[in-house]
């Protein structure tokens, strides 16, 4: 899952395509944070270049509970979208992108 919206990241360069690639949450302390990365298209991420720009955003405590009981990436995605200036109108792109993982390899057990 991703969000396409074209925004200019910190450095001047325009970006279309953010994704979640990694998401904290510290139940002991009621904390969340998550880091976006920014890439320069969705072509871009499919060919698996370097992502533009990443930032981590911290969740306010009063959002934690949102994050309870759900699928913390797809909420993560939708409080994107409803708390950050620029993907209030973004669209969803669900396409999986990610290389299907390698089978674990099973080892013989010489006993």
């Amino acid at each position: 899952m991703a969000i396409i919206k074209e925004l200019n990241t910190k450095f001047g360069i325009g970006a279309s395509y953010h994704r979640i690639t990694a998401f904290n949450i510290s139940y002991l302390n009621k904390k969340i944070t998550v880091c976006v990365a920014s890439y320069l298209s969705k072509e871009a991420r499919a060919t698996n270049n370097h992502p533009i720009e990443e930032v981590d955003i911290s969740i306010p405590f009063s959002d934690y509970g949102l994050f309870l009981d759900v699928n913390p990436i797809v909420e993560g995605y939708n409080w994107l979208k409803q708390n950050v200036i620029g993907f209030e109108d973004a669209l969803d792109d669900y396409d999986v992108l990610e290389p299907p993982l390698a089978e674990p390899i099973e080892e013989e057990v010489n006993e």
